[in-house]
């Protein structure tokens, strides 16, 4: 029995069998990036963590900074424009998705995932129709929808508490990253501690589930930095936590800070420690959703040497058992 709340144990206390989410990506942009499609976070990539079986069009990819740039500029000239495309464009990606949850799990229950960028940054007509077309794909057990904090008018937050009539649960996952404004300036995050808690408040009061989002690993941020984000996530109390560990990807401005003056980059064995640091400090009951991120090796610089999901969560379930810790035992 694992020592933290596991995301795989809810989905069966829930509702008695696994859930595979179908990830795509609705053609949204996001606020922090220009016209053009260049800008966001200091970590975001042109293809704004897309589900990995959705980029097809990589195959042979290299983390050389010319191509890739060329690449995602590529990328972006090409994302549908029309509401007419995205939706042939969500068609296509469903298909697929399907084929992939098909071909390792066989028929099992899913639920519809906008993954990638800012999936709440458009006008609230195109949002109802782009959701409506992807939820009337098939039979979906949960409705997931991944935005920032500052993009959740309460007109979108009413339309997507609507969903509750058609799936038996609405997700809205945000992206925290850091429970420190100076972090979050850091990284252009453009919004504030203050906006996420705003944020999940009316979330929660629209009975809309929360997974939040946070990085560990950022080259400012020490265990004191650490406690406050875990403060946060206690003060909002989202129902779940994806936990990353931060790592340079090609294309990224974190790419070429990182090319003109490396800094360190936390090993396995320091993201295991950090993440048992956090995990003591924060409810028990929080859904652990993700551990580390899940970048294509050909767009990750660095950490080149961190090792797979399975190898951190043996060594994170070690750890764990050996100090006799587990998820949220500290104040």
């Amino acid at each position: 029995m694992d020592r933290w709340c596991n995301y795989s144990d809810y989905l069966i206390d829930r509702y008695g069998h696994r859930v595979y989410r179908v990830g795509i990506d609705g053609g949204f942009t996001c606020p922090n990036r220009g016209p053009d499609g260049r800008g966001g976070c200091i970590y975001c990539d042109a293809k704004g963590s897309s589900a990995v079986y959705q980029r097809q069009d990589e195959q042979g990819f290299s983390r050389d900074s010319t191509f890739m740039a060329s690449i995602d500029a590529q990328t972006d000239t090409s994302r549908p424009k029309t509401l007419a495309e995205r939706k042939a464009s969500i068609d296509r990606q469903v298909a697929r998705g399907n084929r992939f949850i098909e071909s390792r799990y066989g028929a099992a229950a899913r639920s519809i995932y906008f993954q990638a960028f800012t999936s709440t940054y458009d006008e609230l007509e195109t949002l109802r129709q782009l959701y409506d077309h992807a939820l009337q794909s098939g039979s979906y057990t949960e409705f997931i929808v991944s935005t920032r904090p500052d993009c959740l008018s309460d007109e979108v937050i009413d339309l997507l508490a609507s969903y509750h009539r058609v799936v038996d649960r609405v997700w809205v996952e945000v992206g925290l990253q850091s429970g420190n404004d100076s972090t979050l300036s850091w990284i252009g995050r453009n919004h504030t501690v203050a906006d996420y808690e705003s944020a999940v408040e009316r979330l929660h009061a629209a009975r809309i589930a929360v997974s939040s989002h946070v990085i560990l690993g950022f080259p400012q941020e020490r265990d004191p930095e650490i406690t406050r984000t875990a403060q946060t996530i206690c003060r909002s109390k989202p129902e779940a936590l994806k936990i990353h560990n931060l790592h340079v990807v090609a294309g990224t401005r974190l790419y070429e800070l990182y090319r003109q003056d490396p800094f360190p980059i936390s090993t396995r064995e320091e993201h295991v420690r950090n993440t048992i640091f956090l995990l003591r400090r924060i409810p028990a009951d929080t859904v652990i959703q993700r551990f580390i991120s899940d970048t294509p090796g050909h767009r990750l610089a660095a950490p080149r040497d961190f090792g797979d999901k399975n190898q951190f969560l043996k060594d994170l379930r070690d750890e764990m058992e050996r100090q006799d810790v587990y998820q949220g035992d500290l104040p």
